[in-house]
C-alpha cells in the first residue's frame, strides 16, 4: 500500500471574521492497483491547482478509481466532476447523498472493511468490532463516527507498519489536536471529544481535515 498527501489542508479562523480561508486535506492511497483519493477540494477554488497536485502525485484525474469522503460537507467534495471514472464512497446517513444521484457510487451503512481489486467492485465487510490494525493488509477500515456530520468517518490504513488515520474534521489541524478541541459547525459536537480520544489512542499518524499530518508518537 502506497500513500501520498496530494494537497495539504489549511484553515484560517479569526474571532472577528470566522473562517477566512479553508482547504481540505486530500490524500492518495494506491492498493492492489487501485487509485483511491480521500476527500477532494473546496468548491470555491477553480480546481486547476488541485488537478495539478494530482498530476504531481503521478496520476491524471481520470485514473482515480475511487473517491472516499470523510464526510459530506461541501468544502470536502468540490470538483467531483473531474473524476469521470471514479466511484464515490460515503455513508448513507449523510445529508447530501442526493448530490451524487447521477454518479457511480458505493453507499455504506456503518463501519466496515473495504478490500479493493482492479476491475472489480470493492468487497465490503461490515463489522461491529474494531479490527486488529496490523492485520488490515491491503484493506481499509472505515469507522463510522457520527458527530461532525451524521455520516462522518475515520479511515484507518496500516502503512509502513504504522496506523494512519484520515480523520476528516474530527481534528481540524494540529492546533486542534494539541488542545483536543472539537471543530465548529458540527451536527452533534457533544460526540466529538470521545471520538477524538478514540482516534488519538489508536493512531500513529493522523491526517487531519485541514492541516499537515500529525505524528501521534
Amino acid at each position: 500500500m502506497d500513500f501520498k498527501i496530494v494537497q495539504p489542508g489549511l484553515i484560517e479562523i479569526t474571532k472577528e471574521e470566522g473562517v477566512k480561508d479553508s482547504r481540505p486535506s486530500s490524500s492518495l492511497i494506491i492498493t492492489n492497483g487501485c487509485n483511491i483519493l480521500i476527500d477532494t477540494e473546496h468548491p470555491k477554488e477553480d480546481g486547476i491547482a488541485f488537478e495539478q497536485a494530482i498530476l504531481r502525485a503521478g496520476l491524471l484525474c481520470d485514473e482515480i478509481d475511487y473517491v472516499i469522503f470523510t464526510h459530506l460537507h461541501p468544502d470536502h467534495m468540490g470538483h467531483k466532476d473531474k473524476f469521470n471514472n471514479a466511484t464515490f464512497i460515503f455513508q448513507g446517513s449523510e445529508r447530501l447523498v442526493s448530490y451524487f444521484r447521477n454518479d457511480k457510487k458505493l453507499i455504506l451503512n456503518g463501519s466496515c472493511l473495504l478490500s479493493f481489486a482492479k476491475d472489480s467492485d470493492p468487497a465490503v465487510q461490515y463489522t461491529s468490532g474494531f479490527p486488529e490494525m496490523a492485520l488490515l493488509g491491503d484493506s481499509l477500515y472505515i469507522h463510522l463516527l457520527p458527530g461532525h456530520t451524521a455520516g462522518s468517518v475515520a479511515i484507518f490504513a496500516f502503512i509502513d507498519k504504522k496506523v494512519h488515520v484520515f480523520a476528516g474534521d474530527i481534528f481540524l489541524n494540529k492546533d486542534y489536536f494539541d488542545r483536543m478541541e472539537p471543530p465548529g459547525s458540527s451536527w452533534d459536537p457533544s460526540m466529538l471529544p470521545e471520538q477524538q480520544l478514540f482516534i488519538k489512542k489508536n493512531a500513529d499518524i493522523i491526517i487531519p481535515g485541514h492541516g499537515e499530518l500529525i505524528n501521534v508518537i
